[in-house]
């Protein structure tokens, strides 16, 4: 199975960054996905299929995650995306160690390079 990032069950979203955080008042991991362009968006299928779940698949399967946060970005037209980003927590140790294989695959499928901050 290709990794892949969906909102929407069949269209894939191309992610252009990802970030790691951990809250400082509960110790919670976020994971912060962000895209330049969401193909969920286009031609109305926002309005035709809920977008309440993001599915992250690769070869150990599906992860379903439901976003805590989704952040539009407009350019200055006010119509066009310039960017967006979905953000979701992770609560247990096994949900983090799972995320991580995915975005390291993800990561080597797209050439993508981990930094630290």
């Amino acid at each position: 199975m290709p990794v892949s990032v969906q909102f929407i069950d069949g269209i894939n979203e191309e992610v252009s960054g990802i970030s790691l955080r951990r809250r400082r008042d509960s110790g919670t991991n976020l994971v912060v996905l962000l895209f330049e362009d969401l193909e969920a968006l286009k031609g109305g299928r926002s309005f035709t299929n809920k977008i309440d779940t993001l599915s992250l698949r690769d070869q150990e399967g599906e992860i379903k995650v439901i976003p805590s946060g989704m952040k539009f970005f407009f350019a200055d037209d006010e119509h066009d995306l310039a960017k967006a980003e979905c953000s979701f927590e992770l609560r247990t140790q096994a949900e983090l160690e799972r995320v991580m294989r995915f975005l390291h695959r993800y990561a080597d499928a797209y050439g993508f390079e981990f930094q630290s901050n």
